[in-house]
């Protein structure tokens, strides 16, 4: 966002310290903002990136009167602040689905393109592989992978780009096979064009863990399709010796292209899958043990009467530490199948907004609305289970993407 200033001097003595600028187009060394966070939010007017040095400041965090970094102009539509993720303090996003960019927040309240990266078809970013992602290289995905049809799989590459230059070091596939089968709507007809849609993928030593789902249209629109946990398992990194595992007793592998995370690896590397029914949006976890590749059939832990992502499609899934989770907006025990608090309750009937929370020195950091449309950041202590509100929102925004820490 250009900021036009009219500079006007009322002394001779300020009128010779502006003719030291190097430029009339420099911005003001005055505009300086704090940037040690920042907030990703959507308003009626567009997309914006609020910063502060503080999130729990008293204080008021607004893109009115040019106080917010507007990205708009980086984004299809608002709701594509799905597809972009901030690594290291710097924010990738996919543009319209040609331009994979890499851009900084600069001291002068403006958002600078460092760096991108062309792909050679249509790209936009899926999902983040934090486990073997480091500060130099960033392990992604696209948000779709190409059908074969002589293999029956989908090939879904993972892209592991150099982010000093944006370049790729390199490029795996994996090969996910289909089920053979002919979905049927419930009115016995069946699904039209049904495809696939990878909905995480976790590196847990030598084997890959990619969990999916199934989609079709109805004639109404694509729906998700085949209630049933489907994860296809593999070696890393040649992606070898793989199979393909079926669990239907707590529905699909939750979550879509977006770059949230919604399965997790606990402390003592049992990796989660987040589960959902279809027609009764209800959630659970299936597991698989450390040092296994098949789903753990005497585990099963039911979510169903608890509202999991009631004010979001879904959110980033947090683990935070000591045998716990956060699976937005309650706390939760997996390993002995317990909910041990509930952030709606410990933020007075706030509730939480975001698709990508933030932890930072073991405590989570998240966006909630309260009933009189306030909204706010609040920090949550694990250790603690307690909750501080820090500051406060624009009332005039729509929805909160990201909590990041830029530095």
């Amino acid at each position: 966002m250009k900021h036009n200033r009219i500079l006007t001097y009322y002394a001779l003595g300020a009128a010779l310290l502006a003719s030291c600028k190097d430029s009339p187009n420099e911005p003001d060394p005055t505009d300086k903002i704090s940037t040690e966070y920042s907030i990703w939010v959507t308003s009626a007017a567009g997309s914006y990136i609020l910063t502060t040095d503080d999130l729990m400041k008293d204080t008021l965090l607004t893109p009115a009167g040019n106080k917010g970094i507007d990205i708009s102009g980086y984004l299809p539509a608002a709701w594509h602040g799905v597809y972009a993720y901030n690594h290291e303090g710097k924010f990738y996003m996919s543009n319209d689905g040609t331009r994979f960019s890499q851009l900084e927040i600069q001291d002068n309240a403006t958002m600078k393109e460092t760096d991108n990266y062309a792909f050679s078809g249509t790209f936009y970013l899926g999902k983040v592989l934090n486990e073997i992602s480091s500060k130099d290289e960033l392990v992604l995905t696209k948000t779709a992978g190409t059908y074969n049809e002589g293999k029956n799989v989908l090939e879904q590459p993972i892209y592991f780009m150099n982010v000093k230059d944006m370049t790729l070091n390199k490029t795996l596939t994996v090969d996910i096979p289909f089920l053979e089968y002919t979905p049927l709507t419930p009115d016995n007809t069946p699904y039209i064009a049904p495809y696939m849609v990878p909905t995480s993928f976790t590196v847990r030593g030598d084997k890959l863990f990619v969990g999916h789902k199934y989609r079709g249209s109805d004639g109404t629109g694509n729906k998700d399709i085949l209630d049933s946990a489907l994860v296809y398992v593999c070696d890393y990194p040649s992606m070898a010796n793989g199979k393909l595992l079926k669990d239907p007793r707590g529905g699909i592998v939750a979550g879509h292209w977006e770059v949230n995370n919604t399965t997790f690896l606990d402390d003592n590397n049992d990796l989660y899958f987040l589960t959902k029914k279809i027609a009764a949006a209800t959630y659970g976890l299936l597991r698989i043990k450390a040092g296994e590749t098949e789903i753990d059939k005497d585990y099963f832990f039911d979510l169903k009467d608890y509202n999991v992502f009631k004010n979001t499609s879904s959110s980033t899934i947090q683990k935070l530490g000591n045998g716990k989770a956060y699976i937005s907006p309650f706390v939760v025990d997996p390993a002995n199948k317990k909910v041990t608090a509930d952030l709606r309750i410990l933020t007075g009937g706030a509730e939480p907004k975001t698709t990508m929370n933030l932890m930072e020195n073991g405590k989570l950091y998240d966006v909630f609305k309260t009933d009189a449309s306030k909204w706010y950041i609040y920090e949550y202590d694990p250790a603690t289970n307690a909750v501080r509100r820090g500051a406060e929102i624009d009332g005039g925004i729509t929805h909160v993407y990201h909590v990041n820490k830029l530095k």
